[in-house]
């Protein structure tokens, strides 16, 4: 569920919800540790004062000082990972992994102090929590903390260092992982990605991020490429909601949202989001697990606490898998088996890598072994210090070459220019200089999702170190153009004549308003027209099923269409297979098939069988002799030629005897019928040397 923490009466809304789903004596004992009800208070009165209380910091920092330490663990990782939305699972896991295996009790205890809530939809009376989290799923029962108590409960890792005498480490832009996100929803703008009933892709879609070659490339700053990132980028785009969910299918919006506030809340929503991914793990890949709870958003959370909790002092791998191996209660349990002799090194490595490093959450410290340590970022980010002044902005970053090629450099790229231009451009290469490409469809799309031609040429002309190339200006004028040419009427009445020279004459008395096809005009307003002038031979339902109303003359290739039974999608249908004839006073539709025609159909993706089937269903017979040798495109022998002899016998009988005698047989080239055989002329001799030892020689005419 994608919320918007921003938005306070959403979020109190839920809460309200939540608590309305609580049986009265569950309600009032969690109510009784928010605000001191009245006796005898109204339920719906108490509802809004509870949920009110969701906004109090005074209230709820008591609250929080109240709680158990494994309960305000919990809460304290929550509030670091930022992320709302959590399974009971993960937070079991967590509590454990902080030293509090104390399984339900610190997640029921947050729960009835009013700082936890159920998250799922079901609206049945929740009488008792145990009996909820059964029903839910033991693990994977979901709840949600609202995003004011989240930020209190931030504040319990809030720490300061003082950095002296710093040796600068090795820093990323953290504009990976934004670059390839928008990519993943660019790649998706053509069609909705499935997905089956467990949440697991549908092999195609998985493929499809999974081969392309701008996933596959390593990361920017790092040599080593990232298992299956164009599934992580999709499912971090999900997250992150860039999509529109309809059952099992993800749909792209239009455009993305939420990355005009700079970096670092780009980052920061990023980060948060990355821990409701369940289907990724930094060595294997895309996994799935039957249970539906990663170790994954718990291992990462842990490893970032690590750092919050050391500061500024630099961490090697080593040193976090072995914490995480000492901890985590079913982390090592899904390592390989390699990295399981390491105790995870080489997976603590990889996320660190691919995920922290990126996000700019963390920097390599130089030095022979291998060392992390916060970046200025992620101590605002973890530890609750001032964000940092933000890089150094260069506008003008782009450059546009005369083949509609786009070169954009990294140091002048932002999150919000990112997403600009993925709403028009292709991305083809990410690296220190990205490459972009401007193609008729991504221009079709930038104007579907609301942009303009000006628009479009604007952010380019403002982010370009050289105006935009004439002939490149030139080539999306074109492409826009051609798209406006498309106009939608919302109703319009259709109206078919016999001959072509019926709806001219229409067009002119102002019977109908546009001619779509030589035979077919439309009233644009909606209305009907005028029936008294046109003499009608019958109505039609055009989205009814087709029905035979085309005949093939004796030659298999002209079709001659009956105009009374034909519907609105012949003609397009038929010129994809048929060349237009001529009309006729007898047949004013009339088309023949060509070798040119039939190719033509093939290239434009119709299939033998597709051919076949259209015959069947709009001729009612089978496709026409001299049609499938048109069709014919596999190699054959060529016909051959030779110099023969028709030899014609007295009876059948006689012939039979030919044929079967030895001598004669081998010499015959072919029987065309019952007293007439066919033999080559270099044979003829030796063959009637064969009749003559009969008494029959040939009578040569």
């Amino acid at each position: 569920m994608a919320q918007n923490s921003s938005d306070q009466y959403d979020w109190t809304d839920r809460v309200r919800i939540a608590l309305s789903r609580y049986s009265d004596d569950l309600f009032r004992s969690v109510a009784g540790h928010l605000v001191k009800p009245k006796i005898g208070q109204d339920r719906d009165d108490l509802l809004d004062r509870v949920s009110e209380t969701q906004t109090n910091a005074p209230v709820i920092d008591r609250r929080i000082r109240e709680l158990s330490p494994g309960a305000q663990s919990i809460l304290r990782l929550i509030g670091l990972s930022r992320l709302s939305d959590w399974k009971i699972g993960h937070l079991m896991t967590l509590g454990a992994a902080s030293g509090f295996p104390e399984g339900f009790a610190p997640i029921e205890s947050l729960i009835r102090a009013g700082l936890l809530y159920p998250a799922d939809s079901n609206q049945d009376l929740i009488e008792d929590l145990a009996s909820w989290m059964g029903l839910c799923g033991t693990v994977t029962a979901p709840v949600f903390v609202h995003p004011f108590v989240l930020n209190r409960a931030r504040s319990l890792n809030n720490k300061t260092v003082e950095v002296k005498n710093r040796v600068s480490g090795i820093e990323t832009d953290g504009l990976e992982w934004v670059l390839r996100i928008a990519a993943a929803w660019q790649r998706s703008r053509s069609g909705a990605i499935k997905t089956t009933q467990t949440r697991s892709l549908f092999k195609r879609d998985l493929a499809r991020f999974q081969n392309d070659p701008l996933f596959q490339s390593p990361l920017t700053d790092l040599s080593g490429s990232v298992t299956d990132s164009g599934v992580l980028a999709f499912e971090w785009s999900v997250a992150l909601g860039h999509f529109r969910s309809t059952g099992n299918e993800f749909t792209a919006l239009p455009e993305i949202p939420d990355w005009s506030n700079g970096l670092w809340s780009t980052l920061t929503h990023l980060f948060s989001r990355f821990f409701s991914i369940e289907t990724w793990d930094p060595r294997k890949g895309y996994v799935t697990y039957e249970s539906g709870i990663s170790p994954t958003p718990t291992s990462a959370l842990m490893l970032f606490d690590s750092f919050a909790r050391t500061l500024d002092e630099p961490l090697s791998p080593a040193q976090l898998a072995a914490e995480l191996w000492e901890l985590h209660p079913s982390w090592s349990s899904v390592l390989t088996r390699d990295d399981a002799r390491q105790q995870g090194v080489a997976w603590v490595e990889s996320f660190l890598d691919s995920i922290a490093f990126s996000l700019r959450i963390v920097e390599i410290v130089p030095g022979t072994e291998r060392r992390y340590r916060l970046t200025a970022f992620g101590r605002s980010l973890l530890c609750g210090e001032p964000e940092p002044a933000l890089p150094q902005a260069f506008p003008q970053t782009l450059t546009v070459q005369p083949n509609a090629e786009v070169i954009a450099f990294r140091q002048g790229l932002t999150p919000q220019l990112i997403a600009e231009l993925s709403r028009f451009a292709d991305w083809k290469h990410l690296g220190t200089a990205c490459t972009m490409e401007l193609t008729a469809e991504a221009t079709y799309l930038g104007l579907e999702s609301g942009l303009n031609l000006a628009s479009i040429k604007q952010t380019l002309d403002r982010h370009s170190m050289r105006p935009v190339p004439a002939n490149v200006a030139d080539l999306m004028r074109r492409w826009a153009d051609k798209r406006e040419r498309i106009t939608v009427y919302p109703s319009a009445t259709l109206v078919e004549f016999l001959h072509a020279a019926d709806l001219d004459q229409a067009l002119s008395c102002g019977l109908v308003s546009v001619k779509l096809t030589d035979f077919i005009g439309l009233t644009a307003d909606g209305q009907d027209p005028n029936f008294k002038s046109l003499r009608l031979v019958g109505n039609r339902e055009f989205d009814a099923r087709p029905v035979q109303c085309v005949t093939v003359d004796p030659d298999g290739v002209t079709l001659m269409v009956d105009s009374s039974q034909a519907d609105l999608l012949l003609d397009a249908e038929i010129q994809r297979l048929a060349e237009t004839l001529p009309p006729t006073i007898a047949h004013p539709r009339q088309y023949r098939i060509t070798p040119q025609s039939v190719r033509t159909a093939i290239e434009r993706g119709w299939t033998h069988d597709e051919l076949e089937q259209w015959f069947m269903i709009r001729t009612g017979q089978a496709l026409s002799p001299t049609a499938r040798l048109f069709l014919n495109t596999h190699p054959l022998p060529a016909p051959a030629t030779a110099t023969c002899r028709i030899v014609r016998f007295p009876s059948a009988e006689f012939t039979d005897g030919i044929m079967q005698w030895t001598e004669t047989r081998s010499l015959i080239l072919e029987r065309l019928g019952p007293m007439i055989v066919m033999i080559e002329e270099h044979n003829l001799a030796e063959f009637n040397e064969q009749l003559a030892s009969l008494g029959i020689p040939l009578q040569m005419l």
